[in-house]
């Protein structure tokens, strides 16, 4: 795992974000791609992860994940009402009990235990904070590169 995480603050993430709009719609075209490259790698991997897991229910939730394909930045979202298990239950009621687990409810792997200020997480949380270096590191340099065209 990576020991040295990299982050931006909302400064500059909002700094980004306003970079966008001085952009024209053929390098945010671009910059959509890239973000959406990366966040469908991720999704593999978290899609990986998972089928490592010894419950089903944690791949059925990660190869349930959605990359949005209008985003700018890349996002990726899991757990959905229209996911429904054979229980009555969905997705969205249940992912965070299948990646954080529980020593409340017994459905749930026990509990993950802490990382930094949160829950450590079994298949999601971990493969993100694992990706991270290479997702930043790829991103930096296509925007680089679409700066530098556009």
């Amino acid at each position: 795992m990576a020991t040295e995480t990299i982050t931006y603050d909302k400064a500059e993430l909002r700094g980004i974000l306003g970079a966008f709009k001085g952009m024209d719609a053929e390098a945010i075209a671009e910059a959509k791609n890239v973000s959406n490259g990366l966040a469908t790698y991720v999704q593999g991997k978290i899609i990986s992860a998972a089928g490592s897991r010894p419950n089903l229910a944690a791949t059925r939730i990660a190869q349930g994940s959605r990359v949005s394909k209008s985003s700018k930045i890349g996002e990726l979202s899991f757990g959905f009402v229209s996911q429904k298990f054979s229980g009555g239950a969905t997705t969205q009621q249940l992912w965070g009990g299948f990646e954080f687990g529980s020593n409340k409810f017994k459905q749930f792997p026990v509990w993950s235990g802490r990382e930094g200020r949160g829950s450590r997480g079994y298949f999601i949380y971990p493969t993100l904070r694992a990706e991270q270096p290479h997702i930043i590191a790829e991103w930096e340099n296509s925007f680089t590169k679409i700066l530098k065209e556009w």
